[in-house]
This record gives structure tokens, sequence and C-alpha cells, in this order.
């Protein structure tokens, strides 16, 4: 879904755009067409296939968001950099951090 709707996949993209800009800043050294390889590896892969925190999310488990997006959102403000679409996802995300009894649908 995220690779076919528009926004979802500007989305998907500004995030990754966000944390290798907080990359770079940190010093690592990650190639200027990074994004674009790993926008193209997106189109490799099962459409089926979901990222373990979407499981985790739907099974009602804790979630990584505070090591993954909360962290790039933090090392962002950190560097000077804004990170909005991190910033974003982590709030999102926030309420269902340590679980929920309801399994989201």
């Amino acid at each position: 879904m995220i690779r076919t709707d528009p926004d979802l996949r500007w989305m998907f993209e500004q995030a990754m755009r966000e944390t290798w800009a907080v990359g770079r800043a940190r010093g690592v050294k990650l190639a200027d067409d990074f994004i674009e390889a790993r926008m193209k590896f997106a189109e490799t892969l099962p459409a089926e296939m979901k990222a373990s925190m979407a499981h985790d999310l739907e099974a009602g488990g804790k979630l990584e968001a505070p090591w993954l997006c909360g962290a790039v959102a933090r090392m962002a403000r950190e560097a000077g950099l804004d990170a909005p679409v991190n910033r974003a996802v982590f709030a999102a995300l926030k309420p269902f951090v340590d679980g929920s009894q309801a399994k989201a649908s």
C-alpha cells in the first residue's frame, strides 16, 4: 500500500531522507544516491511484505518506535535539524509503544 499510494510513498521517502540527513550530520558516510537506491530496492519487495513494527502494532505488541523514528526525531533535534515526518510518525505511534490490549485493525 505504501508504495502505490502517492502520499504514503512520499512520507516513506521523506522519513528516509530525514534519517539520511541525521546520519550524515553524525558523520555516517552515506552515499549521495542512498535514498534513490533504497527506493529502487523497495520496489523489488513482495507487495504483501510489512515492517516488523506493523506486525507488532497489529498484534498489540510492544513497538520499537522509540529506537527508530523516535530516535531519528531526537537526534535531528540534537543536530539542529528538523525531522517532521519521523516526529509525526513517532507521535502517532506513542499510544501503542507499550502494546495494546485491543489489537489494531
